[in-house]
């Protein structure tokens, strides 16, 4: 178990992180939101123990990592931008790395034979780092951090930069990595961290302001629903900003309207009975779960 404790980091008069409380269970994958300078990056320098906490300590399986250096080999760590060596070769790079790492001269080629296969790096095993795609690139970043197979894995950011298809592509390396291991992840693509993660903390000018998983994250910060439909009609946009319980209605498209309304009800059979009687044609009615940008903006805003 991971236990952040009245974690705080102050950089001059500036505090960054503010009394974080936080336990993360063996196996999670835990998702870290937050908008730029929010802390989510110096919270996990601190969890991956390259950064000191000012205050509060962080501790793994009750270990308090400032005090026992070993136990940062439990840690694989990806920092934001991913920092490689470009004039490099994958080979060499991760050869630098086991040195680094401390792994016995005799384990060494195991261990980058075992994060070659799993990381699937090893058409590229033997070219320069400078000729690699962004896809590649991230990879060995990704060797990189589970060469010592640590059952922690702390990534920043890994899929910035990348194109849809790299990042469906990372997202599948990170829940195949994150099987038999705890793994915390911070990113900007939210929607895309939902579907890996189990669970998903905001942070917030330094403190953290909801902990719960996506599906519950996606019924917080509001007391609305979002009914949208697409109906062809006259004084339709009207009409339905007169109807019991709506809150908001607006007009995306031609013919297509998102309306918001109260949580506690449900207005679908009375817009199918309005179509019918002011004879509007219903081409589409679906009520649909808030998206996560909509929490993240409303937790996050002020």
């Amino acid at each position: 178990m991971i236990t952040l404790s009245k974690l705080s980091k102050r950089f001059d008069r500036q505090l960054v992180v503010n009394d974080v409380n936080i336990k993360i269970n063996e196996g999670e994958i835990v998702g870290l939101l937050g908008p730029n300078g929010a802390g989510k990056t110096t919270t996990l320098r601190m969890i991956a123990g390259v950064l000191p906490p000012s205050k509060g300590k962080v501790e793994i399986d009750g270990t308090d990592i400032t005090l026992d250096g070993s136990i940062k080999k439990r840690i694989g760590f990806l920092p934001e931008n991913n920092p490689l060596y470009d004039e490099m070769t994958v080979e060499e790079y991760l050869a630098f790395w086991a040195d680094m790492k401390g792994i016995a001269k005799s384990d060494q080629q195991d261990a980058i034979d075992f994060v070659v296969d799993r990381c699937g790096i090893s058409e590229v095993y033997y070219r320069p780092i400078s000729e690699l795609s962004k896809g590649y690139r991230q990879r060995v970043g990704f060797s990189q951090a589970i060469l010592t197979k640590p059952d922690i894995l702390i990534f920043d950011e890994p899929t910035e930069g990348l194109d849809p298809n790299q990042r469906q592509d990372i997202a599948n390396l990170i829940r195949d990595l994150g099987k038999k291991r705890t793994v915390i992840i911070s990113s900007h693509v939210l929607a895309e961290l939902a579907k890996i993660a189990s669970r998903m903390i905001i942070i917030h000018k330094g403190a953290v302001v909801a902990d719960e998983t996506p599906e519950n994250l996606r019924k917080l910060g509001s007391s609305s629903q979002i009914v949208e439909l697409e109906v062809k009609g006259t004084g339709v946009l009207s009409t339905l900003k007169k109807i019991d319980g709506v809150v908001d209605v607006s007009e995306t498209r031609k013919n297509y309207f998102v309306v918001e309304v109260n949580k506690k009800q449900d207005i679908r059979e009375d817009l199918y009975d309005l179509s019918v009687k002011n004879k509007w044609k219903l081409l589409t009615l679906v009520a649909r779960e808030r998206a996560i940008e909509d929490v993240f903006g409303q937790l996050t805003s002020a």
